[in-house]
């Protein structure tokens, strides 16, 4: 849906109407994004995608990425890298104009994440926790010759600083193999390293993330045989992470997500809102690992749905190939539509090689309870 707000030009009031139209071919009100590929060369190659829909009034959004990587050892082990990610989407010079400009991206790759230790097994899995905040502050950049109104941000993405510093005393989250299995720990802003309340002997855990909405916890693990998503439920709703994530008496309250069950494999979750997204293998998957959500209702989670039957037929999130570990850059708008992106790896061909990001925003209204049936313009089941 194309969402239609009021611009205002910035030219003298003592013109009339009808120099305006003149000038600028009728004032515009229109902003949208539309499906399309981009490349995300400054991190990977020029062949990632970006394949965005249905965006809110010209965005702007500068975020710190952490990701995986094992290109530095040339394909033998994983360490942590960063990127930055900068997209533009301006709105429409003239309403006349049948559809608006590309959105513009500049993605650039940093190297080694300080902040998370290099071991000498695989790091994997950066996961930041942090108290959310309202940004307290209006989202009005302006775009000559026209300016937007002003909007108050609900949330925004993890602001590019350089360094990953976290807000309010906040921790990262990762996965690493360096004492045999694979299991979570927690680094805090002194750069103590602990070791995940949940870790156990005879199995692996991975991905974490916090439900903030109903302050609940959930990660990846296969002490069942498989890769299951587990839930522990943070009663109290206590945010001081470097705490409670590292005290082993919690442990005992850790149950596995019935609802989300399947014969297969599921793990990264990633929970957003009324939406919890992850990868799994199980029935319904296009090839190996595919891109799945559950939709909040009624008080309960719904039985995973893959995503790419919510998605425009040419916006391709879900191949013959693996797609992993989905993560949404939010940007919420009070009172209008809140963008997503989705960003996500994918060893599909055409890209680099191997594993490489990509992002593709998400369409408006798809995601909600009740939409599950019935989207139009989508593939549905």
């Amino acid at each position: 849906m194309i969402r239609r707000l009021a611009l205002t030009a910035m030219v003298p009031l003592m013109l009339s109407g009808c120099l305006l139209d003149a000038l600028y071919g009728d004032l515009p009100n229109t902003v949208c994004m539309e499906p399309a590929i981009h490349s995300l060369a400054g991190l990977n190659s020029p062949y990632d995608d970006f394949n965005a829909v249905a965006g809110p009034p010209p965005l702007k959004m500068d975020a710190f990425i952490a990701f995986a990587s094992n290109a530095d050892s040339k394909g033998h082990h994983f360490t942590i890298d960063t990127g930055r990610l900068r997209l533009l989407q301006e709105p429409y010079p003239d309403r006349r104009q049948s559809r608006p400009p590309a959105p513009q991206l500049s993605v650039e790759r940093y190297g080694a994440f300080s902040a998370i230790p290099a071991f000498h097994g695989n790091v994997r899995g950066p996961t930041p926790l942090f108290p959310l905040s309202d940004p307290q502050r209006m989202y009005d950049e302006p775009f000559p010759p026209h300016m937007t109104q002003s909007y108050p941000l609900t949330e925004e993405p993890l602001p590019w600083n350089g360094t990953g510093e976290l807000p309010g005393g906040g921790v990262w989250l990762f996965d690493s193999d360096h004492e045999g299995r694979r299991n979570l720990y927690l680094v805090d802003t002194a750069g103590d390293v602990r070791p995940f309340f949940g870790n156990r002997a005879d199995s692996d855990e991975a991905y974490a993330t916090y439900d903030f909405k109903r302050h609940e916890l959930y990660f990846s693990s296969n002490r069942s045989g498989k890769y299951r998503i587990y839930r522990y439920r943070n009663h109290g709703g206590s945010l001081d992470f470097a705490h409670w994530l590292a005290d082993p008496s919690r442990a005992a309250d850790i149950e596995p997500m019935a609802e989300l069950a399947s014969p297969g494999n599921t793990m990264a979750p990633f929970v957003h809102g009324d939406n919890l997204f992850m990868a799994s293998d199980r029935p319904g998957s296009l090839g190996g690992f595919d891109l799945f959500v559950s939709i909040r209702s009624h008080g309960d989670w719904q039985v995973p749905r893959n995503i790419q039957k919510f998605m425009p037929e040419n916006v391709q999130v879900n191949t013959l190939g693996n797609e992993f570990r989905p993560s949404i850059l939010g940007l919420g708008l009070k009172n209008l539509y809140d963008l997503r992106v989705l960003m996500f790896s994918s060893d599909r061909s055409g890209g680099k090689g191997g594993y490489d990001l990509y992002v593709t925003a998400l369409p408006e209204g798809a995601l909600q309870a009740g939409t599950g049936e019935s989207v139009p313009g989508t593939m549905n089941e």
